[in-house]
Formats: C-alpha cells, structure tokens, sequence
C-alpha cells in the first residue's frame, strides 16, 4: 500500500495548488490545476481511496445518519440523537455534498474523463472512469435528489461555474448510458492501455464489466417502482452481459493501516473505521431481533461481541445507550476486525446481486429461480464478512443458509429484510433501498424530540451555502422538495 501513499500524496499537493482564492463549493466547478502531464491512474487511485477513506462523510453521512436512520446501529450521543431519532444537523447533511463537489472527488474524477475522452489509446481508464461517475453520482443523487451532474466539475473545461441543477430522471437515464458505454469499451485484449493504481481489482478488466452490469442492475431496481418497464429492460441487459459470479467479484476499497491523525488519513486509512472507533456505537434493536428470529445466523457473531450479560443485546431506537436497562456494558459491541484501519470498505457485492435478482424474480421483472437466489445471497451475505478477517465455517453456514425457505405471501419482505442485512455498514447504501422499499419494518421513532414526527427523512437538504454561491440553480431545485428533508426523490414513491 505504500505505492498509494505515494500515489496520493502528489495527487493531494496538485490539488491544493492554487486553491486558497476559492469558495469551497465554488471549489466544485473550477480545475485550475488542470496539469496535462500527469497520468489519469494516478487520479484513479485517489478517487477510488476517497470513495471511503474520507471520515468526514463517513462518520456523519454513512454512519451517523445512514446507519442511524436504518437502525443497524445506534447507542452513541450522535448516531442516536441525529440518526435514530431523526434530528438535524447541518454539517452532518451537508457532510457527503462538501466531501464530493468541495473536496475533491469530482474535480479528479471528471479530469479522468475530460483527459481520456475520444482517445483509443486510454479507452480502458476512460471506461473505467464512467463506472466511477456513476457509483458517485448515484450516492450523492440518492441523498439529495436533483443535483448538479452534466455541468459539475466543468469549470475549469468548459467555464461553467455555477452548474444546472439536473433532473434526476435524466440523471438516471445517463447511468444507463454511461453504464452500457462503459461495459462495451472495457477491453482486455493485450494491445488495449493497462489500467495501473487501480484500488478496486488491480486492472482486472473482466471484474469491470461485472461491476458495470452489477451496477445497472442496482439502479434498476432503484427505478422499478417510478418506471417499471425501463427497469426491466436495464435489468435484463445487465443480466445478458453478466453480473457478479461470486464473493471474488466484490468492490471493495481496500485501506493499509494509516490512522487517522496522520498524512495521508484522508486518502489511505478507512473512514468508517475511524467513525466507528470514535462513536462507541452499538448493536440496534431491530438488528438484535431479526437476527434473532433468524435462528442460528452467524451475522451475530461475525459482527458483535456479547455485553456483560452473556448475551448480545441490543439498544432501543428510542434511547441512548446508557438508558439501557441493566446499563449499557450489557449491550453487544461491534467485532474489532470490522474497525481496523486497514479493513477494506464494500461497495457493492454478489449477495446484494443475488437478493435483487430474487426481488426481480419475485416482482415478475424477469424469469428465474427466486429460492436459489435467495438462499445464495445469504451463504454470500455471511461469507463476504471473511474479507474483514471473521473467521466463518463454510459448512455451517452451507447448512444455515439450505433452512431458509421463502415463505408464501411474505417472500419481498424476507428477500429486502436480506438485503437490509447485507448492506450491514454501508449505510447510505442501505437508507436508499429502504426508502425504494419501505423494508424491513423498523422500530417506531416515538421521542417527542425527533424532527419528523418519528418519520424517516427522505433526502438530506442541500447545503445553505449553495444560496449564496449558485443561487440561481439551487432556488430551482430547491422549490421541488418544499418539505425540506420529508419531501421524497423521484424514485421514492412508496
């Protein structure tokens, strides 16, 4: 990893060169330091690092407010005040927009793209860099909504400093393109370009093209409810050109062991690590007991550790930790291993792939075995933990996963209640399909202090900054959420 270090350390200097005049969002639209000497793989490691390595976004976006809304964890003062009892602050809101459009991401992202567009000689990192365009897009377009996408990071290539707020149906539809792009210009023959500094698969060209159609096959789903028929086409074109075949094809960001206090935190140490060690956050009620009623699932001892009662309890969603009766030491903690520095973060896996392929089935999208999908998404689901260092018995979760039988009548909720599970610690992930989804059912919010009335949010607000710095663009797209963080996305109409 210390070739990343390095790697990212000359992207850190390029990127604060010049900068000290701008705005932070200003900072979103403008690439001054535009150097045309330096090689887009350089970019692409620093890129692919930040997706995770950032604590600012990890803490308060996925963890704080993610993970809290959803109930996987709660217990500590911030992830249960703001998160689980639905509470607003406007830095932790704000968190994901500045790490993205503020920090830097898009600024090296779109240079990727701007560098490498129309050149068969770096079609490979081009291609590469469009999967990447949309795995950040979509997370940032399912916090907020309509956002700024066609024109963002365009300031410096095309002078546009105060992007268009786009739609987010057109911004969906570009996925798609963008996705089928991508998977048609990926190639592995020996004359293509060679994709170096690459964090996710070490330029393993066929592990793209996976990740390209396993991402299509996400944002279908994520549309399946708003426009049924252009889902299911994406759904079947993604399943033609082949999705994730195993844990093997996982997307993870992997980290080496830099802590947060020190250079290169930012780009090489994983933030939610750093979320995690800083939040004493514990297991959730609801987690404690679907994991009950799901006798004998590894997930509870793959993920916690038993409190001082012998047993893994879990928090209410309507308290601190501390007001837990018998005191908090009895609550179950989080497993070490899930928190080291060096453990890798999980974009997007074959079980989240096998449970929507099921959902699919199910729902009429496609034809096909909804059982086997199921069940292998839950063997992977368990199994997909063993890259954190747990240390699982195939055979016995072999044996675990043969019981689960889909149940007449309740088969959606026990397939999303799947997916609910599996996108264990990639929180915003998880408040996305729970929103398209309305599942599982959670614990009801019922503190007199919550800002919702016990409702869970439907959007993170757009920072106030963006009134002042792109007024014209943000009181457009402003005007189409007039309920704040309660008004849905276009996606969002369960």
């Amino acid at each position: 990893m210390e070739i990343i270090k390095y790697l990212c350390f000359i992207v850190l200097i390029l990127n604060t060169m010049g900068c000290e005049d701008d705005d932070l969002f200003r900072e979103t639209n403008t690439n001054r330091e535009a150097f045309s000497s330096i090689d887009p793989n350089l970019l692409l490691t620093t890129v692919q690092a930040s997706l995770s390595g950032g604590r600012l976004e990890q803490w308060r976006a996925n963890l704080i407010y993610g993970e809290g809304f959803v109930q996987h964890l709660s217990g500590s003062f911030a992830v249960s005040n703001y998160g689980a009892f639905f509470k607003h602050n406007a830095e932790y809101e704000t968190a994901l927009w500045q790490s993205n459009y503020g920090n830097g991401i898009i600024r090296n992202l779109i240079d990727i793209q701007e560098r490498t567009k129309n050149n068969v000689a770096s079609k490979n990192i081009n291609a590469i860099s469009k999967i990447l365009k949309v795995m950040v897009f979509q997370r940032l377009s399912d916090s907020y909504g309509d956002i700024p996408y066609s024109e963002a990071g365009m300031g410096f290539y095309k002078g546009i400093h105060f992007p268009k707020y786009d739609n987010q149906k057109e911004i969906y539809d570009n996925f798609f393109v963008l996705l089928d792009e991508a998977y048609n210009q990926l190639d592995d023959r020996p004359s293509a370009d060679k994709i170096t500094g690459d964090n996710f698969y070490n330029g393993d060209i066929s592990k793209w093209k996976k990740l390209a159609n396993s991402l299509r096959l996400r944002c279908a789903m994520r549309i399946s409810a708003v426009d049924e028929a252009k889902a299911i086409a994406e759904i079947q074109s993604a399943i033609n050109n082949g999705l994730f075949e195993s844990n093997d094809d996982n997307c993870f960001t992997h980290h080496d062991e830099t802590g947060f206090n020190t250079i290169g935190a930012e780009k090489n140490g994983n933030g939610l690590s750093q979320a995690l060690k800083g939040n004493g956050v514990v297991l959730d009620h609801p987690t404690e007991i679907l994991l009950r009623n799901l006798v004998g699932d590894p997930r509870m001892d793959i993920w916690f550790l038993s409190g001082n009662s012998g047993n893994i309890e879990g928090v209410s969603s309507n308290n601190f930790r501390w007001d837990h009766p018998g005191g908090s030491t009895n609550l179950g903690v989080i497993q070490p291993y899930l928190y080291k520095d060096d453990a890798p973060y999980l974009h997007i896996s074959y079980s989240e792939i096998q449970l929507l392929l099921a959902e699919a089935v199910q729902r009429g999208f496609i034809s096909g075995d909804a059982q086997n999908y199921y069940q292998n998404g839950i063997e992977a689901g368990i199994l997909q933990w063993s890259a954190f260092g747990a240390d699982i018995d195939q055979t016995d979760v072999k044996e675990f996963t043969e019981t689960k039988i889909l149940t007449p009548g309740n088969e959606i909720e026990e397939i999303v209640t799947q997916q609910w599970l599996t996108l264990f610690l990639n929180g915003m992930e998880a408040y996305a399909n729970h929103r398209r989804t309305d599942l599982p059912i959670l614990d009801a919010v019922t503190r007199t202090d919550t800002d919702t009335n016990g409702v869970m949010p439907k959007r993170f607000p757009y920072p106030g900054e963006e009134s002042t710095v792109n007024e014209v663009n943000y009181e457009a797209a402003r005007l189409k959420y007039p309920n704040g963080w309660l008004s849905p996305i276009w996606w969002d109409v369960n």
